[in-house]
């Protein structure tokens, strides 16, 4: 057996997002596109996981287990309800949560938006409106000075290109639903702007704060013919955030699996040119998206070992994120925000754990600033358009009793956390 030990201060934690896991975020453009008629939404997230009431035993929950972080969101629906009017009731709980969390002695990550908008923010279009980044750092100004000295680490959006590539370019289901190309540099710009400005309020009242965005990234491959297709598609999904990072005090890293663009090796020249032109770019950034060309299906690739979201197995990502990461800001201190597998059977679980970290072990040997790794998630939660049928959780949550179970992969990764150390054989 062979002790891979990490280093000194590592965080070790799991995560979860409000509107996952609170219930009853009704003031939400969520919840309304839930409802809506005619939704690509499975189920209404309802009553969730009630975390909101039932935050308390989570939180003791997670430090029983050997975590020493846990990454929660703030819900903007909640704290300003309606333009300018902020619900003080609702900083006073969110300020008992940080309390909570601390006095279980793990460290608050608090995510300032983690994808819902108050209604009232996404009826001005949301982060396609000029006025919302500026929006955006007010609330967070609230936040912050409600917190105090309470909170050392914020993230201040959640996958801002997720939301820009599935709300405004509509490339999954995902609210407001817009769809072209206009929209979803548009949104970019807002989201880019509004992390911006949301970091400067946190630097100019707490200046000791870590203060970063989050990242969806995946490890890329491609054929020849879809190598360009392959590199707009990260320059716009993932390479515009991280350089948006420069000037953060870490990146915080999300993968899940890995995606490869094929395309006919003639269409490589093509879509080079195809790429400049507004009209041909939506088709390109389209097909780059069918699910036929990223993350192969059984019916395009039988031998890949697939998740219940339908995405390729693949453990190893991650390092291969952090990696890049790693090259386009060299020295940045990176945090793992979010990993881990959607999986019935939870061998495929500790199967994951344990193959990612020992990727990333080898990261921190070639010397990359990694400072943390935090699962998601803690629970089984609303998995957005999927509803409640993904098991990504740590903890099994029987959503008719509330109750909690954790699982074996939960005792896995919690004692690895323990002990700073991974045993792995060989």
């Amino acid at each position: 057996m062979t002790e891979l030990a990490f280093p000194d201060g590592f965080l070790w934690g799991t995560a979860t997002a409000a509107h996952q896991v609170e219930g009853g975020n009704s003031n939400s453009d969520w919840w309304e596109w839930e409802l809506k008629p005619g939704t690509q939404c499975k189920e209404p997230s309802g009553a969730a996981i009630d975390h909101y009431n039932r935050y308390g035993r989570d939180i003791a929950l997670l430090a029983g287990l050997g975590f020493n972080t846990y990454r929660f969101s703030v819900e903007w629906a909640r704290i300003e309800p309606s333009e300018g009017v902020f619900d003080e009731a609702q900083l006073e709980h969110y300020r008992r949560m940080v309390e909570a969390v601390r006095k279980s002695k793990l460290i608050p990550m608090v995510t300032l938006n983690h994808f819902s908008l108050p209604i009232w923010v996404a009826a001005k279009g949301g982060w396609l409106s000029d006025d919302v980044p500026a929006l955006f750092e007010r609330y967070v100004r609230r936040v912050v000075e409600a917190f105090g000295d309470s909170v050392d680490w914020y993230c201040t959006v959640n996958e801002p290109g997720i939301v820009a590539f599935g709300g405004y370019l509509g490339a999954i289901p995902f609210p407001p639903g817009t769809h072209g190309v206009a929209n979803w540099k548009r949104a970019a710009h807002g989201l880019i702007e509004g992390h911006r400005k949301a970091r400067a309020a946190i630097k100019a009242l707490r200046p000791a704060a870590q203060v970063g965005q989050t990242h969806a990234m995946q490890e890329w491959e491609s054929n020849a013919g879809g190598r360009p297709a392959m590199e707009y598609s990260r320059r716009m999904m993932e390479d515009i955030y991280v350089a948006a990072s420069r000037e953060d005090d870490f990146v915080g890293v999300q993968t899940y699996t890995r995606a490869r663009v094929e395309m006919p090796r003639l269409l490589g020249p093509l879509s080079r040119v195809a790429l400049a032109i507004p009209p041909i770019e939506d088709m390109v950034v389209a097909r780059a998206a069918h699910p036929g060309k990223i993350n192969p299906t059984p019916a395009t690739n039988p031998a890949v070992r697939l998740t219940q979201m339908g995405w390729e197995f693949r453990p190893q990502a991650v390092a291969a994120t952090v990696r890049r990461v790693a090259e386009v800001l060299p020295g940045k201190p990176i945090v793992v925000t979010e990993n881990g597998v959607a999986a019935a059977d939870d061998a495929d679980r500790v199967e994951f754990i344990t193959d990612a970290l020992k990727s990333l072990h080898a990261v921190i040997a070639d010397g990359i600033p990694l400072r943390g790794y935090v699962h998601w998630s803690a629970f089984d939660n609303f998995e957005w358009d999927k509803g409640y049928a993904m098991q990504f959780g740590l903890i099994a949550v029987d959503r008719a009793t509330q109750e909690r179970e954790p699982k074996p992969s939960a005792q896995f990764l919690g004692s690895i956390a323990k002990a700073n150390r991974l045993t792995v054989a060989g």
